[in-house]
């Protein structure tokens, strides 16, 4: 894996990977050693994969960035999980999220810019209806009602991933309240989306659709206005 990048507080570098490209035995061993025993854990074999490769990964590409040996990288985490690293470039933070689902991986990569991505595979047998009225806003139970059953579940993996992406973002998890903000429900690749929350926030959070897959939704959340997204794809 050649990518080499070059971090800015302007930028976000996003990279999709296809899982199955890369060897599960080679990654394991950047991993740290709780790390490891974590994907130990893990008892299915493809969510071990995705680990193991995701985590790997990104300590590819952070050890790039930091020029310094992945296994000198130390992870802490806050209070809800999310993982964070004391390292600077420019003296500024390095901020950065992952996500896994199905044969793909995320990993978004900026600084000094609190940032979110999320990628999900779509379930056909869900009950949208039946999951968006425990967990959506007002205003996505709405727009979601207003559309024929033949676009609600394509609008609804649309909405879990922009709001996913979002409480990763803020670094809250779920404990953040799903249905605490709105996000839009309109087909946006390549537009800014505002995300509107129920309780005032010094941030203003913007969300992306990234790329269409077939059978999957990704976005990404910042807390950075007109942000420039640089994809990379390896798949």
């Amino acid at each position: 894996m050649q990518y080499k990048p070059v971090l800015s507080d302007k930028q976000a570098h996003i990279f999709l990977f296809k899982i199955n490209l890369f060897d599960v035995t080679q990654l394991v061993s950047f991993l740290s050693k709780d790390e490891q025993s974590r994907a130990e854990k893990l008892k299915i074999e493809n969510k071990r994969n995705q680990f193991v490769i995701t985590r790997g990964l990104l300590r590819v590409l952070l050890s790039s960035c930091l020029q310094k040996q992945s296994e000198e990288i130390v992870f802490s985490y806050a209070q809800h999980g999310k993982p964070y690293i004391s390292d600077k470039v420019n003296n500024k933070p390095v901020e950065f999220n992952i996500s896994h689902s199905g044969d793909y991986a995320l990993i978004a990569l900026t600084l000094e810019n609190q940032i979110g991505v999320d990628i999900e595979e779509m379930n056909q047998n869900i009950d949208c209806v039946s999951l968006s009225s425990r967990f959506f806003s007002e205003q996505e139970k709405c727009s979601l009602s207003k559309l024929s059953e033949a676009d609600q579940l394509d609008a609804f993996f649309r909405i879990w991933t922009r709001k996913e992406s979002f409480i990763k973002a803020v670094g809250k998890g779920v404990a953040f309240g799903l249905d605490n903000f709105s996000v839009p429900i309109e087909k946006a690749i390549d537009s800014m989306m505002k995300i509107k929350t129920n309780e005032a926030m010094k941030e203003e959070w913007n969300c992306y659709d990234l790329i269409e897959l077939d059978n999957y939704k990704t976005a990404l959340t910042v807390s950075r206005k007109n942000i420039e997204i640089i994809f990379e794809s390896e798949q």
